[in-house]
């Protein structure tokens, strides 16, 4: 199945912010997905009371939902792949909107769960795409600062959520926690469906990879419920081991499958880059210890007001640096060094909070200093892992991302948790908090770890992203260094190019019931009127009785005629009124495609294609010379049926 999407307005493509436009569309999904996660535990006192059910029973309501989104999270992101992204995105929009509603009105905590899976699906749609969209929506030299963006507005959704949720649960209750979202939602997908950019690069899905998803899925979810066991489930400890066990058997079933399936759900040679493997590493470390203050300072000092605004410095320090931490670090730092910087100052902080008394402006000034660390390392890290990956596994990469941001947030929260729960049993050395710091400054150095290998090097496959989009100087063939083109890789683009011409025309004029045989014989015609069939099907490099069957069912529908002669084999071909139209109507929509096409190109990449106009126009002479000649008889008869 063809999807095709639908394209920005002209004034919007044209516009000089357009990737700016693109970016804050973006950014309404991604502030709506955090704000949704951070405050809907706000509802769990009204939902037990409402509903009459267990704290362990509410806790699903998060749980399955955290469940679903990191399970298809990946699985989402390959398909968009495939379908396009900003089709999924959209889509995505409409499932966690009607989602939200529903639950708004569940009738049972049953029933609220099964809306949440929902929820969870539309949220794994967007998810698996907004670092997609950002990253092929601005020019290479841009797309960190975009991401800062996105990220910046990730943090905000963190930092108000838990003020606009309890705002809303005292005043109105806890069902417009999901209510919010349907205005919200609708906002987003009017934006983006006249905001955002089609998809240019695609990857060809023959088969889904219904197995590497069972096996993701059982590798996750076990994980997780793993993690939630250990992070008060409720359930023996027996049960944590065993899902462990689970998680690894079948990771290594997943890995295994993946390196015999003919198109994985995970491409084991995308991830193998050190670019791609390690910043997937430094991506949980660093959402480990964004997420882990938010579970830990709640417990030793209560969900207060001072306490909310305590902990409001860290989301808020990492939007001040994901946003403009580009303008304040030098321009000549490459990716790797932000990390570092980024990592240390993230290190510096928690060891100040694990050695220092823990008064309320000292834990707010620090915890400024950890999002400030954070907001620099996670926009460079995440460039860096989409740097290293094709544009056409934009989406699946990162549909990995935010898995590892999943599985992150969830790490946080069960280290702080199985800290505390061991300083409530037994006396140690540590108390309970210090271990939970000691946890997460482990995970800290982790992440930093990861910069220190030179995995920031350009990979094989980041070329496309390279700052080639940017070049405004003019083309011109270099006289003192030749690069020959490849013959194959022309060949496969000239290829390329025809296949996704046809299928643009068809879906650009799905009435048109002509072959592309057919049209390509009348435009042939139509530049050689008066041709003769057998000079026909040289030209066309077609059987003569492949001709004969085409002309026969182009002059049943009156598109051409034969020319009366003595006899069959001096028979001419000239065009109809009707087979004129179709002509043009062929070429106005090839037209069209093109036009649509160079639009929604970088002014850098159109200038490239201009300035490279002469060399193609050479390469198709060249060409053109290799084949036969067009019949001299061919010329005559021209002559003569226009005299």
């Amino acid at each position: 199945m063809v999807f095709v999407e639908s394209a920005r307005p002209r004034f919007v493509r044209e516009h000089p912010r357009a990737g700016l436009l693109a970016v804050g569309a973006v950014c309404l999904g991604a502030f709506m997905g955090q704000l949704d996660a951070s405050i809907v535990t706000l509802t769990f006192p009204a939902v037990q009371r409402e509903f009459g059910a267990s704290l362990a029973g509410v806790e699903w309501v998060s749980l399955a939902y955290l469940l679903t989104i990191v399970g298809l999270v990946v699985a989402t992101g390959r398909i968009s792949d495939s379908i396009g992204r900003k089709t999924v995105y959209l889509q995505g929009f409409v499932v966690f909107t009607v989602a939200s509603a529903a639950c708004a009105l569940a009738p049972g905590l049953g029933w609220l769960i099964g809306f949440r899976v929902l929820q969870a699906v539309g949220a794994a749609m967007l998810q698996a795409n907004s670092v997609a969209l950002v990253v092929t929506s601005v020019p290479a030299n841009r797309m960190r600062a975009a991401l800062g963006v996105q990220a910046g507005a990730q943090a905000l959704g963190l930092a108000l959520g838990p003020a606009i949720g309890g705002m809303l649960v005292d005043s109105v209750g806890w069902r417009w926690v999901y209510g919010v979202n349907v205005p919200v939602g609708i906002v987003a997908l009017i934006a983006g469906r006249y905001l955002l950019p089609r998809t240019r690069h695609r990857a060809i899905l023959d088969e889904f990879d219904w197995r590497g998803l069972l096996l993701l899925i059982v590798c996750t979810s076990a994980l997780l419920l793993a993690v939630s066991s250990v992070s008060g489930l409720g359930v023996p400890a027996w049960v944590p081991a065993v899902l462990v066990v689970v998680s690894v058997l079948a990771g290594a079933g997943l890995w295994w499958w993946s390196r015999r399936a003919a198109d994985p759900l995970i491409d084991l040679e995308m991830v193998r880059p050190k670019a791609v493997c390690l910043g997937l590493a430094g991506a949980f470390g660093a959402y480990l210890v964004l997420f882990g203050p938010l579970a830990l300072f709640p417990q030793l000092h209560g969900a207060s007001a001072g306490t909310g605004l305590i902990l409001t410095a860290l989301p808020a320090g990492f939007a001040l640096a994901a946003v403009g931490g580009g303008r304040v670090l030098p321009d000549a730092w490459d990716g790797r060094r932000r990390e570092r910087v980024g990592a240390v100052l993230a290190t510096l902080a928690l060891a100040a909070l694990l050695c220092a008394p823990a008064s309320g402006w000292w834990v707010f000034g620090w915890l400024g200093v950890l999002g400030l660390g954070l907001g620099v390392f996670i926009p460079s890290n995440n460039t860096g892992i989409m740097s290293a990956v094709p544009a056409g596994r934009s989406g699946t990469s990162g549909g990995l991302v935010n898995m590892a941001r999943g599985l992150g947030t969830a790490g946080g929260v069960a280290v702080v948790t199985f800290a505390l729960h061991l300083d409530g049993d037994s006396a140690g050395p540590i108390s309970g908090p210090r271990a939970a710091l000691l946890g997460l400054l482990f995970f800290a150095v982790l992440a930093a770890a990861t910069t220190l290998t030179g995995r920031r090097a350009q990979s094989r496959t980041s070329s496309r992203r390279e700052e080639s989009p940017m070049i405004t100087s003019a083309v011109e063939p270099a006289p003192v260094r030749t690069v020959r083109p490849d013959e194959t890789a022309v060949a496969e683009v000239i290829a390329c190019l025809r296949r996704a011409m046809r299928r643009a025309a068809r879906a650009a004029d799905p009435a048109n019931t002509l072959s592309v045989a057919q049209l390509e014989l009348l435009s042939c015609v139509s530049e050689h009127p008066g041709v003769r069939p057998g000079q026909l099907a040289r030209l066309l490099r077609l059987a003569p009785n492949s001709v004969t069957t085409l002309v026969n069912g182009l002059q049943t529908r009156d598109m051409i005629t034969r020319a009366p002669g003595e006899d069959r084999r001096a028979v001419t071909l000239t065009l109809t009124s009707d087979g004129e139209a179709a002509v043009e109507a062929w070429q106005a929509t090839n037209t069209d495609i093109l036009r649509t096409a160079l639009d929604d190109l970088h002014p850098g990449w159109q200038h490239l294609l201009a300035a490279a106009m002469p060399a193609l126009t050479e390469l198709t002479r060249a060409i053109d010379t290799l084949a036969d000649p067009v019949p001299a008889q061919c010329d005559s008869d021209t002559s003569a049926h226009s005299g």
